[in-house]
């Protein structure tokens, strides 16, 4: 690279620094605040959560960085281009496809850190949080014994204690499971205590009354105990067995997904393969709007009024490859055969960018009588 490319890469990375900053920030604080509730529920500290959302980060630059390097492009252009700083290169002979070397470039190292992002860092950060969060669920003793509170440590699941000690025991206990919707289940005690080894929890209650109501018949079934078990190792949730959603995996267990994946149930075919292509799909848009981005801005000419409307065309066509891809990826969900079209965006947008160069380039020649003369 010469020095014009070089000058021209610099300022094409200093916005791209700013804009990944502001779009990884928005998006982490979407992604971070759902999971407010369920570290503070569960008791944990702050360097918990800290620890939970900082696993969000290489999700959210997936989505970030592309739009981050699509802004920077349209940023940098559009500034040197208005201060003439575009006019002045193409007078000194850079032709527009001479122009997008150094784009290219820049959208290569973004591809590059895209690669590292979605082939590695997703997937192990986000098998990382999961489990994290699995082992924060159940950890019942702070979760679960906390006085005065309605606790819903699932959705089917609401315990009350009145009264607790540090020794786990508790008193004036109230536990209401309705697991079966059509049989809701009651259960009160005036005393009880918590057990937990390993992965086995259970509640025995002291003294208490169960309640059954059964829906079908309106009927409400009382029965007194001295003593009861109550398992809730059958109804919270465990990391054992835990199995990988698809976002978790990288791309080549979902490119060639084994037979245990293809013959689970929970998941279908067509899931592995949107989530593998996606995977690959993502960096090439680090590479192809910003080229796109060029193209646009180049392609009318010099403006003494500004490219404002060239921008919002660049920023549509933008979200509109996006978008395609999206949508691709949810027909590929149901039709695993038409995987190819997640490319298509990627592709068409590459090649309309390239038409944009040359297009620009055609427009720059001076006509043959002008020539001529």
């Amino acid at each position: 690279m010469n020095r014009l490319d070089r000058y021209f890469m610099a300022q094409l990375l200093a916005p791209f620094g700013f804009f990944s900053l502001v779009i990884i920030g928005i998006l982490w604080l979407a992604q971070a605040l759902p999971l407010v509730d369920n570290v503070i529920e569960s008791g944990q500290s702050g360097l918990v959560f800290l620890e939970v959302t900082s696993l969000l980060i290489p999700r959210v630059m997936m989505v970030a960085l592309p739009f981050a390097s699509f802004g920077a492009a349209l940023y940098a252009l559009n500034r040197l281009y208005s201060e003439a700083e575009l006019v002045v290169m193409m007078t000194a002979g850079q032709s527009p496809l001479a122009l997008a070397k150094p784009v290219a470039v820049f959208g290569s190292f973004v591809m590059l850190i895209m690669v590292v992002t979605t082939f590695y860092l997703v997937p192990a950060s986000q098998t990382q949080l999961n489990t994290r969060m699995n082992e924060i669920r159940t950890e019942l003793t702070s979760s679960l014994i906390r006085e005065g509170q309605f606790v819903h440590p699932t959705g089917n699941i609401t315990i009350y204690v009145r009264d607790t000690s540090r020794d786990g025991e508790m008193a004036g206990l109230f536990l209401h499971d309705q697991t079966n919707a059509q049989n809701p289940v009651t259960y009160s005690a005036q005393k009880a205590l918590f057990l937990q080894d390993g992965f086995d929890m259970r509640i025995v209650m002291i003294d208490g009354i169960i309640q059954q109501f059964d829906r079908s018949n309106a009927l409400l079934n009382t029965i007194r105990f001295d003593r009861f078990s109550y398992d809730l190792g059958e109804v919270m949730p465990s990391i054992q067995g835990r199995t990988r959603a698809p976002f978790e995996m990288f791309p080549h267990e979902l490119l060639f997904p084994s037979e245990e994946m293809l013959n689970s149930e929970r998941w279908r075919p067509g899931a592995y393969a949107a989530e593998g292509h996606h995977k690959v799909v993502m960096p090439l848009s680090a590479l192809v709007l910003p080229l796109i981005a060029l193209g646009v801005i180049i392609l009318g000419g010099f403006r003494r009024g500004g490219f404002m409307r060239r921008v919002m065309f660049a920023i549509a066509l933008g979200v509109l490859l996006q978008s395609s891809v999206i949508v691709a990826k949810s027909a590929v969900q149901t039709a695993p055969e038409l995987a190819w079209t997640m490319y298509v965006p990627s592709t068409g947008g590459l090649a309309l960018a390239l038409f944009f160069l040359y297009r620009a380039g055609r427009n720059r020649r001076p006509k043959r009588g002008m020539a001529l003369a």
